[in-house]
């Protein structure tokens, strides 16, 4: 009966295995989908960049367009003024407007030569990120594939463990999967060399081996509770 929980748990230990494998994800994947991050985040903290610039250009030309609007009013008004003293006054307007508009001007300027540069960067940010996506596609495409791969032999592997499970005791099963799963692995074990215990190493006594020898029961190690199994012995 041991015997068969041995094969039982190499199936288990197959399905460990497995486990891990399937965790195991590319490092060159894991570095590519990391850049895509990076680059998709970089992007989109410089359009948020761009689409700020964009409407501070729009506002200044707003006001640029506000102040040659009333300039034009304020110099056809000073054209229409009824004495000297009024056209005076709408002339000081324009005046003003005139050095308003200019001060716009020059404020819009570099804001245009920033916004143009930042475009540039867009643009560039999002010919990398087009540029790695198939890359990254593929990639993806190809971990699908090892995944389900690891999976379907996983699959066999669990059908064919669960199948020799079910000609064993129920009790000697649960007692062996309580245990492999409190020592993360084993739970049944040899004994090496006719006295130690081959999941912790610790001397067994000598009427434990005795018990171990005879069967049929259960024994099991008294310092990690792993299963003993004395192979070789029936």
């Amino acid at each position: 009966m041991l015997e068969k929980l041995s094969e039982v748990q190499g199936f288990d230990l197959q399905l460990d295995a497995l486990k891990e494998e399937r965790s195991q994800t590319p490092a060159e994947l894991l570095e590519t989908r990391e850049r895509r991050t990076d680059l998709a985040h970089r992007l989109e903290r410089k359009k948020q960049d761009r689409d700020e610039l964009r409407m501070r250009v729009a506002n200044t030309e707003l006001d640029l367009k506000a102040m040659q609007g009333r300039r034009k009013d304020a110099s056809e008004s000073s054209l229409r003024a009824s004495s000297a003293k009024e056209a005076s006054q709408y002339q000081n307007q324009e005046l003003q407007f005139a050095t308003r508009i200019q001060e716009l001007e020059e404020d819009v300027l570099p804001l245009m030569e920033s916004l143009e540069a930042l475009e540039q960067e867009v643009d560039a940010l999002q010919a990398q990120l087009d540029e790695l996506q198939p890359t990254l596609d593929a990639m993806l495409s190809d971990e699908e594939a090892r995944v389900a791969d690891v999976d379907a032999r996983a699959e066999s592997i669990r059908q064919q463990r669960d199948t020799l499970a079910t000609s064993l005791d129920g009790s000697l099963l649960r007692q062996y999967e309580q245990v492999r799963r409190a020592r993360r692995g084993l739970g049944l074990v040899e004994i090496v060399d006719n006295q130690r215990c081959g999941g912790c190493s610790v001397r067994l006594p000598i009427h434990v081996i005795q018990k171990a020898r005879r069967g049929p029961g259960v024994v099991r190690c008294p310092s990690c509770g792993r299963i003993l199994w004395p192979k070789g012995d029936g």
